[in-house]
């Protein structure tokens, strides 16, 4: 996450852009990843119960990271946190209505 979003400024994006564009690509990879799931059998509904990890540890130490050992996230964690996933949505669906648009005029 660190790396995308120093990539991101690194080529010029400002903080909300690279937060909005880290969001955006985020979704489009989680909601792309729960149809394949869906598609090869994943149960996709909501859990019922906990799970059991059954007391496996985290691998490799994962568990002491700390924030700040991503500067980029540390520092644009009050952006990252915010919900506004309803006007994302929005904003999503208007860019692929625009493109279809875009292919139909072609």
């Amino acid at each position: 996450m660190n790396a995308f979003l120093t990539a991101l400024i690194g080529h010029g994006f400002t903080d909300q852009q690279a937060v909005n564009t880290y969001r955006s690509f985020s979704s489009f990879l989680l909601g792309q990843l729960l149809l394949e799931s869906a598609v090869r059998g994943a149960e996709t509904g909501p859990v019922c119960e906990s799970l059991d990890e059954g007391g496996a540890a985290i691998p490799e130490g994962d568990g002491r990271r700390s924030l700040q050992d991503g500067p980029e996230v540390y520092r644009l964690r009050n952006m990252l946190s915010e919900d506004r996933s309803e006007g994302e949505f929005e904003v999503s669906l208007e860019a692929l209505l625009d493109r279809l648009a875009l292919e139909l005029s072609q």
